[in-house]
């Protein structure tokens, strides 16, 4: 409209006497239309150089904002641990937005809701454990698990007189352990003590308990003689002057945990999104296995949990924590027949079904062609063989 008008002040007088001379010779109205026309584009060409800065500059503007609505928006629920750190890292170094992702995060408190928001379709993504899903989908929940996000990175504390004592799973008999049901450790430890020998039901004592705060807080007061967290709780429970009985990787090497899981529908509707999501989880996979990046990864991992950098730093580089984007696909039947073992589940079911490996691969392959000499995509490679095929 201000060219418009501009046009209009700069050429009123000549409009003025063309309809003179048109109305004189009574020339056609079409023609008196296109030689308007003509002059109104004629004007409109003659733009200062302060005017054409502008357009320039707006039209910019259409473009930043037409590449940020582009973006795919991604629903993605979360549980506050460092294990969860891929996200995170995915996040704070942009990952997800070079690829094409407007990430929205959703902090849960317990796995279940966060399962159930997928399985309804309110959240597009999320990491709830392992045995969490296993259980959920035998009751019936419809999920995909794609990818992952960590491994190992849970253990049993107790206080410094009792924790040695412990170390052998068979010396839990009449013992009092809190735990948190569900939790991917849980699973873990009741296992090494069924293959102790010992029976889960009259054996011991297990309390369940509401979080792993909880189970430190037990631990601390006495009120049983050891309990079963994860991160980041493992190096809280050492701070605060307990011991480490046993991490979960002695009783059972290489254990997953946190899944990651989607909406089946979605997840069948636009498998490029979900390639483009691991494309970036990966990217921060390799992020993270460079001990150059660790102040970025920390702070990227602080502005999502309230956690002392000093415990995170712990977590992600001390050794007992698997950050893996891979699905792995073969440990996560494993995990399931334990679960049948010792009666976590009631049926022992086939669910490679429910697992997909391909979307990690597409996105494994992508990456490998881009960079077809980095040794870190060739190593996920010849992993990704092993975990999964």
């Amino acid at each position: 409209m201000r060219n418009i008008k501009k046009y209009k002040r700069a050429s009123g007088g000549l409009i003025i006497n063309i309809l003179e001379e048109m109305e004189r010779l009574k020339i056609r109205k079409a023609l008196f239309s296109s030689l308007v026309l003509t002059l109104f584009l004629a004007g409109c060409a003659g733009k200062t150089a302060t005017e054409t800065e502008q357009d320039t500059s707006s039209k910019e503007e259409v473009s930043a904002n037409t590449q940020e609505k582009a973006l795919t928006p991604v629903n993605v629920g979360y549980l506050p641990s460092t294990g969860h750190s891929l996200y995170f890292i995915a996040e704070g170094e942009g990952y997800f937005e070079e690829a094409g992702l407007d990430v929205s995060f959703s902090l849960f408190s317990n796995s279940g809701e966060g399962i159930n928001a997928v399985a309804a379709g309110q959240l597009d993504i999320g990491t709830f454990g392992t045995a969490a899903p296993l259980k959920f989908e035998e009751q019936g929940a419809e999920f995909v698990i794609f990818g992952g996000q960590m491994g190992e990175g849970a253990g049993i504390v107790a206080k410094p007189e009792n924790a040695e004592g412990l170390k052998d799973p068979a010396n839990f008999e009449g013992k009092k352990v809190a735990t948190v049901s569900l939790a991917t450790g849980d699973v873990v430890w009741r296992s090494a003590v069924h293959d102790a020998g010992l029976d889960l039901e009259n054996d011991l004592e297990i309390v369940e308990m509401q979080s792993a705060n909880d189970v430190i807080v037990a631990v601390n007061q006495g009120e049983v003689d050891a309990g079963v967290v994860w991160v980041p709780y493992v190096e809280k429970a050492k701070q605060e002057g307990l011991e480490i009985v046993a991490y979960t990787n002695e009783y059972m090497e290489d254990h997953v945990c946190g899944r990651i899981i989607a909406n089946t529908d979605k997840f069948k509707e636009e498998p490029e999104t979900y390639i483009a999501f691991m494309e970036a989880m990966i990217k921060a996979e390799r992020f993270l296995a460079d001990e150059n990046n660790k102040k970025a990864v920390l702070a990227d991992v602080v502005a999502f949990i309230d956690v002392d950098k000093e415990i995170i730093e712990k977590d992600l580089y001390d050794g007992y924590l698997v950050q893996s984007a891979d699905p792995d696909k073969n440990a996560i039947l494993a995990f399931r027949e334990k679960m049948v073992e010792i009666g976590y589940l009631a049926e022992d079911k086939d669910v490679s079904g429910i697992i997909d490996i391909e979307v990690y691969k597409s996105a494994l392959e992508n990456l490998k062609a881009e960079n077809p000499e980095d040794p870190f995509y060739q190593e996920l490679e010849e992993r990704y063989v092993e975990k999964n095929l």
